[in-house]
């Protein structure tokens, strides 16, 4: 860690900040890595955690923003397949699938987060193809150059429908993209006048698609040619001048800069000194995202306390960062897209144009639960066993109502545990603990990258210990016994029946139920059945601590 860096934001020396953190022996270690994969990836894996620690910091940085050897193959092949799902869940779950198997964690990361820069909804576009190409636009320029970036997506048919560019005509110019190009897109609230929104109109006059909605094309006939005056330059600007003067502006790379801290580093606003290097070296770079985003990842100020934890992750990172932190396999990531939603972030469908409010508007009573449950599916491995049915849409099927039961009883013993493909406990006992203590570390280790608070772990260690649905819940039966006449086993006696308990007379007080003792930890079979339905429930309630929704 950075210690020598101030402990006082105000105070931290720019300059200082950026340089690129060079960690001493026995710095670069679990919580530092997992704290790089949480942000540069959708959290880590156990085998990510291994490889980055014998890699050292420079080369799993490197690796993170080149991707794996083989993802240009994968995303080609992701790309040709993305062209066939046709409706939204389905888009959904191909870009989940992108996510995790596309081999190149950064590069997705970013293109979520460019989805909310250029916010643009499935409900008034109504075209899975025209979102499913915006995605591999945005794909496309997630780590390259801004320019072309916001040139292509100024031409993009799904943003020409989404602010009605065709709406956009010489002698009646529609405002509605020049004015996000600017405040959202590319300078920021208070660094351009409406006058520049209205001439900057005209020069996206005739910026259509075209009438099949299926690519972008120049009506000249609509477009206005003549002389317009645009952040105090004059001349017969066309669209891609007025992206040009957008990226010339010296708001543009402060304003990307800042945007691209709050997700990466930091949703506490920094001093605007902090971001001014930054800012200068993305400008100079001409708008290079990928050299930013090593010079901010790289950094000694996002390996320190101003970085850790200091953000509320998105439910993409929180729903993933589940499923990567212990389950041995993949999953079937259809059962992901509608817990997603109940979380508030349904891909392809932000609320507006201002994208999803982040940090921790994303939290409340409701999405919280939707958190809990989902951690709860991750942690007890109730995924479905084969693909979901979706129902056809033109073809009207009654529904059969089926009973409410619970996944497994609410007193007794546990349920069966989950296949071992998706069970925790694989990466939990990988480390082959010898005591209680070990688990929980271990636990802490998947989930945190360090151990959890001394308090909570006293919490989670008595709750393992604590006997009660699933440890030790029924007395055990006397075992069988050899019959050597007969030459088989004898079943065991039944266990006598229960005495009935006397009945209570008026006024007599409530019979105390005294509460289960606390096992001695050696005599806790750490491989049973038992005891393992209890580390699920505890990994269940760890996914549930408010730390873990920082990301």
């Amino acid at each position: 860690m950075a210690e020598n860096l101030s402990t006082d934001i105000t105070k931290v020396e720019p300059v200082e900040a950026w340089k690129p953190w060079q960690p001493a022996a026995g710095e670069w270690n679990v919580k530092w890595a997992s704290h790089l994969f949480r942000r540069a990836a959708f959290g880590p894996t156990p085998a990510a955690i291994g490889q980055a620690l014998t890699d050292g910091l420079p080369k799993t940085l490197d690796k993170l923003l080149a991707g794996q050897p083989d993802a240009k193959d994968r995303v080609d092949l992701l790309t040709e397949t993305g062209k066939y799902y046709t409706d939204p869940i389905s888009l959904r779950t191909w870009w989940l699938y992108a996510m995790t198997e596309g081999g190149h964690a950064l590069r997705e990361k970013l293109a979520l987060f460019w989805h909310n820069h250029f916010a643009t909804s499935y409900s008034k576009v109504r075209s899975t193809k025209l979102m499913y190409e915006q995605n591999v636009t945005i794909r496309k320029h997630a780590l390259g150059k801004f320019r072309p970036f916001l040139l292509d997506m100024s031409k993009d048919p799904a943003m020409l429908v989404w602010l009605d560019s065709n709406r956009n005509v010489k002698g009646a110019p529609n405002e509605n993209y020049a004015r996000e190009v600017m405040e959202l897109f590319s300078l920021g609230v208070g660094n351009y006048t409406e006058k520049d929104i209205q001439e900057a109109a005209r020069a996206f006059t005739g910026w259509h698609h075209d009438i099949e909605v299926t690519t972008f094309e120049f009506n000249r006939a609509l477009h206005d040619e003549g002389t317009k005056t645009v952040f105090g330059k004059t001349g017969k600007w066309t669209g891609e001048d007025i992206v040009r003067l957008c990226c010339d502006h010296d708001a543009c790379a402060k304003f990307l800069v800042s945007k691209l801290y709050t997700y990466l580093v930091s949703e506490t606003p920094p001093p605007k000194a902090l971001l001014e290097p930054l800012a200068a070296h993305f400008r100079k770079s001409d708008y290079d995202i990928a050299d930013l985003a090593k010079t901010i990842l790289g950094s000694r100020l996002f390996f320190s306390a101003h970085a850790y934890r200091k953000c509320v992750k998105w439910p993409v990172e929180c729903a993933l960062g589940a499923i990567h932190s212990a389950v041995p396999n993949r999953v079937p990531l259809g059962d992901v897209v509608d817990p997603l939603a109940k979380m508030g972030q349904s891909l392809f469908t932000p609320p507006n144009v201002k994208g999803w409010r982040t940090g921790t508007d994303w939290l409340n009573s409701a999405t919280l639960l939707a958190r809990n449950n989902f951690a709860e599916k991750v942690a007890l491995g109730e995924w479905s066993r084969g693909p979901i049915r979706r129902p056809n849409p033109n073809v009207f099927e009654p529904v059969t109502p089926v009973p409410s039961t619970p996944t497994r009883p609410v007193d007794g013993p546990s349920a069966p545990p989950p296949e071992a493909k998706y069970d925790i406990c694989t990466a939990i006992f990988s480390t082959k603990p010898k005591a209680v203590a070990e688990v929980v570390k271990r636990m802490g280790e998947l989930l945190y990258g360090e151990s959890i608070t001394p308090v909570q772990t006293k919490k989670i260690e008595t709750f393992l210990l604590t006997p009660g649905p699933g440890v030790q819940s029924t007395p055990s039966l006397p075992p069988s016994v050899p019959d050597p006449k007969r030459g088989i086993i004898k079943e065991p006696p039944p266990p006598p029946l229960p005495v009935a308990p006397e009945p209570k007379k008026p006024g007599d007080p409530p019979a105390k139920k005294e509460p289960p003792k606390p096992l001695d930890p050696k005599d806790v079979k750490l491989d049973s059945m038992e005891f393992k339905a209890r580390v699920r429930e505890a990994f269940h309630a760890m996914m549930c601590l408010p730390e873990y929704q920082l990301n």
